[in-house]
């Protein structure tokens, strides 16, 4: 019995691999072309510059209008006042982040070319 179920578990295992074996042996990849790392990093630096840039910025925006606006509606109060503007410091941390995330991407990007060229 334990033969059996050995022989049958080693046939089924092994006609597995052999189907796996056809199906990477298809170089046709279901439509999607393989491309080099180096186009695939353009691309994906491409696609952070064009979305992470507006979101970024408006993210920004609506947090100096958020704060803005706290500011405004606790002017009779100092010490809620007071812990208003910490919210300043941290926005200021967030967008010095955004903007050298920016720089170091750019730069890369920049450095690449360079040396595809």
């Amino acid at each position: 019995m334990l033969n059996k179920i050995k022989t049958t578990l080693f046939l089924s295992t092994a006609s597995l691999f052999g189907l796996a074996t056809k199906a990477y042996a298809n170089t046709n990849y279901g439509g999607v072309t393989p491309e080099d790392a180096g186009t695939l990093g353009e691309k994906i630096t491409t696609l952070v510059s064009k979305v992470g840039m507006p979101i970024g910025g408006g993210l920004l925006f609506f947090s100096v209008l958020i704060i803005a606006i706290k500011l405004i509606m606790t002017s009779g109060n100092a010490r809620k006042r007071a812990e208003v503007m910490d919210g300043f410091v941290y926005l200021g941390i967030g967008g010095v982040l955004l903007g050298a995330t920016m720089f170091v991407a750019g730069a890369l990007l920049g450095i690449g070319s360079e040396l595809s060229n």
